[in-house]
């Protein structure tokens, strides 16, 4: 017995060439319906994204945190593995063809996927029929809800991954004969796919989780890592109405590893893997605060803190400028925040628990100290407005933070508290639920996804040229490296972007009104007047 274990995105963030990228988009369209938003986003992005430089910094490259835990779980229970990303499918089919002659298994993470029209070409490329395959990962709990059935797929699996390991494994020592739920997990079956959920954990400290051997990691690739990534929580203590997080792994209550705990195992990487980055992929870092002072205290007393950090945090947590300074001393090198608006109705209407004073203060005293910052902030959430996005334009002009990511307000992820009857009602908002795009169209009381596409390439155009911050996208290469000296350079290279030829602008343009027409033709499908509209066709949570 053998497991192939494949990770990443449909995508990854360094294609090989551009016709590599149209083909792969090409089968995700085929394999997509109603996916016009979808094109529109990519229009949006793609605009700057043809001008990004054709180099990387491989020198930071590290697998993806999920390949890594798997491959530890894996070689925990004596299950031989090979593993191989998406690209690799693609790229490298005589690679793939041989993983795939010899392994009998096929573990796929839905990580860095986001919908069916990503996984199905996918399945497609790692079928034989002599595996088994088995999807894991966040589109797992969302399959498993909506299930339409694939014959390509054979187990969902839903949660903790350390919890279902063993039982999959057991399952194929079975000669897949008797698949048997974890501890307080449970095992149905939908559409012929047998849906496995792992259950939750005994304790909100997950001191117990077994540490991702990236030393391992190290001798599959035969490359020693500057960086890796590191997780020590589950879930998230806020319930902000957009947010899946506090969801995720069939799990809804906030668990983390003590200071204590996370003081060891960074200690035992930075012993034995001569790191110059540790990307943190928590939800929030910063929380409990109590954890985050003994966590950064522990640093310094131990002389570990010359290793940098990257991590997501709360405004309001780095608002209290004790708590940036002591991060700061503690390797801080670059913080992601979720300002999400400069507009406080809109910071209300998502349920942020937090102003936008905290969020300025926060920008300002991170520069002050020299922690980067990364902000994201979404379009289109219910309440948007002109005028609220206008608002946020003005409040990035005043408080610049270094990179920005403009995230469209989106459906995809079900069960959020947005798509409550409740809220349905307040904003009068109408959705698709459908599997097949990454984008499903929507609309409420003040903006719908159509309008909402265009205001997102005015954004984008907006705070490149007037030089406010760089695009987290365009500028992705550099989010570790950054340093402040660089900002006036890289944000008058980025003006120049905008400044393009006359002629690539007149091409958007026009692709821009195609999909524009073909969004506003296929949106009034999927939402005919009220009148009319059937009651299927929206989706009552």
């Amino acid at each position: 017995m053998k497991v192939l274990v494949v990770t990443g995105g449909l995508l990854s963030g360094v294609e090989p060439s551009l016709a590599s990228s149209v083909r792969k988009m090409v089968q995700q369209w085929l394999a997509s319906e109603h996916a016009w938003l979808d094109v529109k986003i990519k229009l949006a992005f793609a605009e700057f994204l043809i001008h990004k430089p054709g180099v990387t910094n491989q020198d930071l490259w590290a697998p993806d945190l999920t390949e890594v835990l798997l491959a530890t779980l894996l070689k925990r229970e004596g299950m031989p593995y090979a593993l191989a990303t998406c690209s690799d499918l693609f790229e490298k089919p005589a690679v793939a063809n041989q993983f795939l002659s010899e392994t009998d298994c096929v573990f796929v993470s839905t990580t860095f996927l986001r919908d069916l029209s990503e996984l199905l070409p996918l399945l497609r490329k790692v079928k034989r029929s002599h595996n088994r395959i088995i999807v894991g990962g966040p589109l797992a709990s969302l399959f498993a809800d909506g299930w339409d059935g694939t014959r390509q797929v054979d187990v969902l699996a839903a949660g903790y991954g350390e919890f279902l390991i063993p039982s999959l494994v057991d399952w194929m020592k079975s000669g897949f004969a008797r698949l048997v739920p974890p501890e307080g997990g449970r095992l149905v079956e939908r559409g012929g796919v047998q849906i496995l959920f792992s259950g939750v954990p005994p304790t909100n400290n997950l001191d117990f989780l077994p540490t991702p051997d990236w030393s391992l990691s190290q001798a599959d690739h035969g490359k020693r890592y500057r960086m890796i990534y590191y997780e020590s929580v589950r879930g998230c203590p806020y319930r902000c109405n957009f947010c899946n997080y506090p969801y995720l792994f069939s799990d809804n209550r906030f668990r983390c590893k003590s200071a204590r705990r996370m003081v060891e195992e960074w200690e035992h990487y930075l012993n034995t893997l001569e790191l110059d980055y540790i990307t943190c992929l928590d939800s929030l870092f910063t929380v409990p605060p109590a954890r985050l002072i003994e966590f950064c205290n522990t640093l310094i007393e131990r002389r570990l803190n010359k290793t940098k950090w990257i991590c997501y945090a709360r405004a309001d947590d780095l608002a209290d400028e004790k708590t940036t300074v002591l991060m700061k001393a503690a390797g801080a090198h670059q913080v992601q925040i979720g300002l999400e608006s400069g507009d406080q109705g809109q910071l209300d209407n998502m349920d942020k628990a937090c102003t936008v004073e905290s969020n300025a203060r926060a920008i300002d005293l991170c520069r002050k100290h020299g922690i980067t910052t990364v902000a994201s902030l979404i379009v289109g959430f219910p309440g948007e407005s002109r005028e609220t996005l206008a608002r946020t334009l003005d409040f990035l002009r005043s408080h610049p933070p270094d990179f920005f990511f403009l995230a469209p307000f989106s459906t995809r992820a079900t069960g959020v508290p947005m798509l409550s009857a409740s809220n349905r009602a307040r904003f009068q908002l109408e959705t698709m639920n459908h599997l097949r795009t990454g984008a499903p169209y929507w609309r409420h009381r003040t903006m719908s996804s159509l309008e909402m596409g265009n205001h997102l390439r005015h954004l984008h155009r907006t705070i490149m040229s007037e030089g406010i911050s760089l695009h987290g996208a365009l500028y992705y290469h550099r989010l570790l490296d950054y340093q402040a000296i660089e900002r006036a350079a890289l944000l008058q290279q980025q003006r120049d972007v905008v400044k393009t030829s006359p002629m690539i602008s007149w091409i958007f343009d026009k692709l821009n009104t195609l999909v524009d027409s073909r969004l506003a033709r296929d949106t009034e499908r999927c939402f005919p007047p009220p009148e009319v509209a059937p009651q299927r066709d929206l989706v009552q949570l």
